[in-house]
């Protein structure tokens, strides 16, 4: 990596954080304008895979508008760390726009690749859920499970390693950033898949939930935020994984 030090100290870097925090805060605004409308239903797989109502694309298209939305609101403040780091490095560079953007745009791309993914799969564990008729009697026992995974997965090497690179970035500025949007682009696909490993347990309980559901955001965010940013979120984990497995055998109980 080839990361210029020939800062102009003339140039003062201002700190990407407000701005972060405002995109995610419209995000959040259009999230309950969305739900009070009645439009989030756009990203339920129900509305989306129906196949009633307008074109397939057209219903894709909705249901990625309204992840975009959820991702904004949630996933955005997450990388702060990150986006500190590249502000820094790219403050000196008449390119540094594009360089940032390349950034963002890679973080976002990943993201609504998972949400096609997830997609895909919640259909088909509904479609199965059709077919079985004990489990259409039981649907709870997806949130169950779901939950049940999400908790699991707080005490995984995987999420520990994943947490780490995301809290403390550095590693991946060095292996990834040399000038450039096409090197920012590959740090921000890097740097959303130690993402994406760090949460995606924790946003599938979102697909079991209902996408969209206000409640869920709100309290997926804050604990998200907090484990990856907080300078005391690493003791956030294990709680927090207790507290899931114990609600999604209690889910389990009710739902039998």
């Amino acid at each position: 990596m080839s990361i210029d030090s020939r800062a102009r100290p003339t140039r003062q870097v201002r700190d990407p954080a407000l701005p972060i925090w405002t995109i995610a805060g419209v995000c959040w605004v259009a999230t309950l304008v969305l739900e009070v409308g009645g439009w989030v239903e756009l990203g339920h797989h129900d509305v989306v895979l129906t196949g009633e109502g307008p074109p397939l694309p057209v219903r894709l298209t909705g249901f990625l508008f309204v992840w975009t939305v959820m991702v904004g609101a949630m996933m955005l403040p997450t990388m702060l760390p990150m986006a500190r780091l590249v502000h820094a490095v790219t403050g000196p560079h008449p390119n540094a726009v594009a360089e940032r953007t390349g950034l963002y745009a890679a973080y976002l791309g990943v993201w609504m690749t998972f949400g096609l993914a997830a997609l895909a799969f919640d259909s088909g564990l509904h479609w199965s859920v059709e077919l079985i008729p004990w489990l259409h009697e039981h649907e709870g026992l997806i949130l169950a499970g779901a939950l049940l995974i999400g908790g699991a997965f707080q005490f995984s090497s995987l999420k520990d390693a994943c947490l780490t690179a995301c809290r403390t970035p550095m590693s991946l500025l060095w292996q990834h950033y040399g000038r450039g949007a096409g090197s920012t682009w590959r740090l921000g696909v890097a740097h959303a898949l130690f993402c994406l490993g760090c949460c995606w347990a924790l946003m599938l309980i979102m697909f079991a939930t209902g996408v969209g559901s206000p409640v869920w955001m709100l309290g997926l965010t804050a604990l998200m935020v907090v484990e990856k940013t907080a300078p005391w979120g690493h003791r956030m984990v294990t709680p927090v994984g207790l507290g899931l497995v114990a609600a999604g055998l209690g889910q389990a109980v009710l739902s039998l």
